[in-house]
């Protein structure tokens, strides 16, 4: 195949590791779930069942979640467009917090899309909104824009060539105000599956006043990949 305009080679080579010749375009990945999570480290732990769409072409995802005991708390975290999305909810129907439109909102979802791009990796060649660049031998930096704000992370790469950590500097909301921090993402446990490699565990953390805190611990329990293909 040949590389997309758009793509360095670095990338198109990560993309092959991962499976992917010929990309499906306009597709879309769907996933399952579960692990624990939480807000910060004096939080307690809490158990999530989840689904997740993510979009091949563009930079969108939803992500949504059962958390608790029989899963009563629900959450939603999603990017639609220029439309951030942050909500949970008791029973699906009780608000109990919901984020309003904010650049910094915008912005925390469009990293995170970008650094959940090994459970989708058709979107490294399929999506035009990526901007690719090669950092060293095991270091890729991927960035977006959307309505001028812009969001980048970095994907370090292992010996073999897999996309293993990712980082950035994403907004957090701390007391209703948001602060820049550090954020982490691993990935670990490929597997192939559809012809791809993806990892089938996660763990994110933060930096926070200089201690490294784990909130969400994951495991992919389903992985399918639907759409058209070009």
């Amino acid at each position: 195949m040949a590389a997309p305009g758009h793509v360095p080679a670095e990338a198109v080579a990560l993309a092959h590791r991962l499976g992917i010749e010929e990309p499906q375009y306009g597709g879309s990945v769907l996933l399952r779930q579960t692990g624990r999570l939480r807000s910060d480290a004096k939080a307690r732990w809490m158990r999530f069942k989840a689904r997740q769409h993510i979009a091949v072409d563009r930079c969108a995802f939803a992500w949504r979640a059962g958390v608790g005991p029989l899963g009563l708390i629900h959450v939603e975290d999603a990017l639609d467009g220029a439309t951030p999305i942050g909500r949970v909810a008791a029973l699906g129907m009780i608000p109990l917090a919901r984020s309003e439109y904010s650049v910094p909102l915008l912005k925390g979802e469009l990293m995170r899309y970008l650094a959940e791009l090994p459970w989708a990796p058709d979107a490294i060649l399929a999506n035009s909104e990526l901007q690719w660049e090669a950092q060293g031998e095991r270091r890729l930096a991927v960035s977006a824009t959307i309505d001028a704000i812009g969001a980048t992370v970095i994907f370090h790469l292992d010996e073999t060539g897999l996309p293993v950590r990712v980082e950035g500097r994403r907004p957090r909301q701390e007391g209703g105000v948001f602060h820049e921090r550090e954020w982490h993402g691993e990935f670990g446990d490929f597997r192939t599956i559809e012809a791809r490699l993806v990892p089938h565990v996660g763990k994110v953390s933060w930096r926070i006043e200089a201690e490294r805190v784990d909130v969400w611990h994951g495991r992919l329990a389903a992985w399918a990949i639907t759409g058209p293909k070009r």
